[in-house]
């Protein structure tokens, strides 16, 4: 035997390690190689070496096909599109996708599913190309995989945040105002606010201020069918469109919801107004009848009347 090769073997499996930020353990040469090196080697209990990292068009392939995954993120537009990148990876890589629930010791931890559907699992024989490249790429393209649908989802959000009253949950007023834009004749207006609001900031604080105004959120989210429209319009004040009418059975299960619900004995009034003859009044005359609705004595609603429109 050439006493050269052993020396030429060792630096090359240097090289590798040096390649690939791997070191490897050294293993002394056995003294006499031939039958009795190899006999016992198949006697020994140790687990067979790791299998080295692809080099050559091998290597560069599963690159090149992490580098397109991850481009092509850039582009995805919901969950699904996710999904499908992350699958074809996994594929290209030489991997298979499993159910969570059918998976076995050849599965790796690492949920692909991007909560589409049932939770599945890449998985590739442990011993193996493609479980290597599995463990080495996949779990960054993961994380920024799930990055790009954080980005996603970042714009309806900010959407949502503009159009919601945050301490309510109901529209805030620049909603209303779309809302309001595009009453119809045969659409009604109530504008709602709490009576003596005023004292209950004094008395207990702002903190339980804002608890009754969240509250009361909910109970007039609750109250409302389907078709009608609600937001705060400002401070303790409310609006509701009705499609139709309605008005007044809509305040009795409100004022029936609110002393059900409520947690200071706290009431509300109420100004009513058609959208008919004037849509682009309808608000001015809603406040107008709230006002009287004070006047005369609170816990009341009124309905707007001619004069309001002007």
């Amino acid at each position: 035997m050439d006493r050269t090769l052993p020396g030429v073997i060792l630096v090359t499996l240097l090289l590798l390690s040096a390649t690939y930020g791997r070191g490897l353990v050294p293993v002394a040469e056995p003294a006499s190689p031939g039958p009795a090196a190899a006999q016992r080697y198949r006697g020994s209990t140790h687990a067979p070496p790791p299998v080295p990292p692809p080099t050559g068009p091998a290597g560069d392939a599963a690159l090149s096909a992490v580098l397109d995954a991850t481009r092509a993120l850039l582009w995805i537009e919901s969950p699904i599109a996710v999904a499908e990148i992350a699958r074809d990876l996994v594929e290209t890589l030489g991997g298979r996708v499993v159910r969570a629930v059918d998976a076995t010791e050849d599965a790796l931890p690492v949920d692909v599913s991007f909560s589409v559907g049932e939770p599945v699992l890449p998985a590739a024989p442990q011993a193996g190309v493609a479980r290597m490249l599995l463990e080495r790429y996949l779990p960054a393209f993961v994380r920024d995989a799930q990055r790009a649908l954080e980005l996603l989802d970042r714009p309806s959000r900010l959407a949502q945040d503009a159009s919601i009253d945050a301490l309510t949950g109901l529209a805030n007023r620049r909603t209303l105002g779309r809302g309001l834009g595009r009453l119809r004749p045969e659409d009604t207006l109530v504008m709602i606010d709490l009576d003596h609001f005023k004292a209950i900031n004094d008395t207990f604080g702002h903190r339980e201020g804002d608890n009754v105004l969240r509250l009361f959120g909910r109970t007039l989210a609750a109250t409302l069918r389907a078709a009608d429209q609600v937001g705060r319009y400002g401070g303790e004040e409310f609006v509701v469109i009705l499609p139709g009418d309605g008005a007044e059975r809509f305040l009795a299960r409100l004022r029936i919801e609110w002393m059900r619900t409520r947690p200071y004995p706290v009431t509300f009034s109420a100004g009513v107004a058609a959208a008919f003859p004037d849509p682009g009044k309808a608000l001015h005359a809603a406040d107008r009848a709230l006002y009287r609705a004070k006047q005369t004595g609170r816990n009341r609603w009124e309905r707007s009347i001619e004069e309001d429109y002007q």
